[in-house]
């Protein structure tokens, strides 16, 4: 599947690397290209999340059919009950549009989350920096991008990152872990 996620630190983000840094706050979202929890489907799943590390999550989920709901909201509250007391599950619209790092999300048009992205290039000039070996359940490879902008707003919570701060993607997650 696909992964993109923005936060406050400047690159590259200890939270990934080698656990939850207090002060670090930021968004995300993924898209399942196959993939199951508990023996139930999770092929084309969107989801997205804005975070506080070690404080609150709150999620957002788009089924790719009714059916995965349940599983759905499962497979993700086990996934970030691990970065802080999870809020809520709100189904949403998600669109994670662009490729290579370069990104753009939304979740329900806007309204809730918009952020975008672009790839950080390593010394080829031509593929982006990696960081593999991360002990993340579904990414081992991190690839470096840094945030163009991003804001989030839903009830009392706000995020808003200003240009230049960390990035992560990987556009070919591939991940087998467990929860």
């Amino acid at each position: 599947g696909l992964y993109s996620e923005t936060c406050s630190c400047h690159a590259p983000c200890p939270c990934e690397m080698i656990g939850l840094e207090k002060g670090c706050e930021g968004v995300g979202a993924m898209q399942l290209s196959s993939g199951s929890y508990n023996g139930q489907d999770l092929s084309g799943m969107k989801a997205a999340y804005a975070v506080v590390p070690g404080e609150w999550v709150i999620v957002y989920v788009q089924p790719a059919k009714p059916e995965q709901a349940k599983a759905a909201r499962e497979f993700l509250m086990a996934l970030f009950s691990n970065w802080g007391k999870v809020e809520a599950i709100k189904d949403a619209k998600i669109d994670i549009a662009g490729q290579g790092g370069n990104y753009t999300v939304t979740v329900d048009d806007g309204k809730i989350m918009r952020y975008q992205t672009k790839v950080v290039l390593g010394g080829d000039k031509k593929s982006p920096i990696a960081h593999t070996n991360i002990a993340d359940p579904l990414n081992h490879t991190f690839f470096q991008a840094l945030n163009e902008s991003a804001t989030f707003k839903d009830g009392g919570r706000t995020i808003t990152l200003g240009e230049g701060t960390n990035a992560y993607f990987n556009d070919q997650m591939d991940g087998l872990g467990e929860l």
